[in-house]
């Protein structure tokens, strides 16, 4: 071999895996174990996570959209957004109670990293700052949370229980993802 096709032939075999990977359908920016999906990781970019990873994801990604809707139930100035945040509180304590029924008993998370800068600006906003806020965090949770949520429902190992909560949680975040774009075109 010369010596200038061995450095090609060695930079072609460091790709081998990841060939292999994209071949298989893995894609290399779904989130890796411990990490947390954004609302623009596609649910495809979910399918290789197990399913009690899927389903913590999901508790997390909840959680986080219930702590955030407490919030805008205290400061939201608009009736109708503060009306959204009680809708959301009730809808998130009951996907709580039945992932619980489904045999998931994960602790609440604490927030680190970007979703603690969120909650710090949330909390130091206010007024119509703060609707406006809140209206952004809401949006990108409900993308998230129908990303997960379809992830689960389109998995072929996730247990019945957990693809049932999926659908019906999956249309609400529909309605709500649509409650949201019209809450921020009347501000």
């Amino acid at each position: 071999m010369q010596r200038r096709t061995l450095p090609l032939a060695l930079a072609g075999a460091a790709l081998i895996p990841a060939m292999a990977r994209a071949q298989q359908g893995i894609d290399m920016r779904a989130p890796g174990p411990g990490a947390t999906p954004s609302a623009a990781t596609p649910p495809a970019n979910l399918a290789g996570q197990p399913p009690e990873r899927l389903a913590m994801m999901t508790h997390e990604a909840g959680h986080f959209s219930l702590v955030t809707a407490r919030l805008g139930m205290e400061k939201a100035t608009n009736p109708d957004l503060k009306r959204f945040a009680n809708f959301e509180v009730r809808e998130q304590e009951g996907v709580a109670q039945a992932m619980k029924l489904a045999g998931h008993n994960f602790p609440d998370p604490s927030f680190t990293g970007e979703k603690a800068q969120v909650m710090n600006r949330l909390n130091a906003a206010n007024g119509e700052a703060f609707d406006r806020m809140f209206i952004q965090v809401q949006e990108q949770g409900h993308q998230e949370l129908l990303n997960l949520t379809t992830a689960i429902a389109e998995s072929a190992n996730a247990p019945v229980p957990d693809k049932i909560t999926a659908l019906l949680a999956s249309d609400r975040i529909r309605e709500h993802l649509i409650d949201l774009g019209m809450l921020q075109g009347r501000r």
